[in-house]
């Protein structure tokens, strides 16, 4: 800053100012952050600057509150989120607990389905599609699931990985609102 000491601040671009703006709330070394916006208008490293900083005070126990519309930068920052639309409460939970799909779950596979099981699939209307080497499954319980997974092992068919389907938080919040609207 050396530089720019004699530079009036209403001249900083609007990243600068950002930045000087978050020195000045952590100046005293706070145990509560309020944050509003504190990325906008800052370039991409600068944005991984501040996440680095804000991720480090969470580490050393502070509390942060974040507004933001950048909805992935919460989801990477944040252990508690709350959803507002118009003032008003919609959602709250965790970032897994907003993201994950409940009963949606995917499996990746390191083989080829046989047909007669993608037939067999078809044919009951079971809740399976295969996209390229990911099984997505829509099933009611974890006792579908294993029976699904015990298909598949019957077929020969070689699991990888099985995992719930998570949204991104962007995608659940636009759902959320989907859901208010109507």
């Amino acid at each position: 800053m050396e530089q720019w000491r004699k530079m009036k601040i209403k001249k900083y671009s609007k990243g600068m100012m950002q930045r000087i703006g978050l020195a000045q709330a952590l100046i005293n070394d706070p145990q509560l952050l309020i944050l509003d916006e504190p990325t906008d208008g800052v370039d991409p490293l600068g944005r991984k600057d501040i996440r680095d900083i804000l991720l480090h005070l969470k580490q050393q126990g502070k509390t942060i509150f974040l507004n933001s519309h950048l909805l992935s930068e919460v989801e990477q920052i944040c252990d508690r989120v709350a959803i507002l639309n118009k003032g008003k409460l919609v959602r709250l939970g965790t970032v897994r607990e907003l993201t994950e799909n409940e009963h949606q779950y995917t499996i990746g596979i390191a083989s080829v389905v046989p047909d007669a099981l993608r037939m067999q699939w078809e044919a009951t209307r079971a809740p399976v599609t295969l996209q390229d080497a990911v099984i997505l499954a829509n099933v009611p319980d974890a006792a579908s699931l294993n029976a699904l997974i015990d298909q598949l092992r019957a077929a020969g068919v070689l699991i990888e990985s099985v995992s719930k389907k998570r949204s991104s938080l962007e995608d659940m919040f636009l759902q959320v609102l989907k859901k208010e609207a109507a």
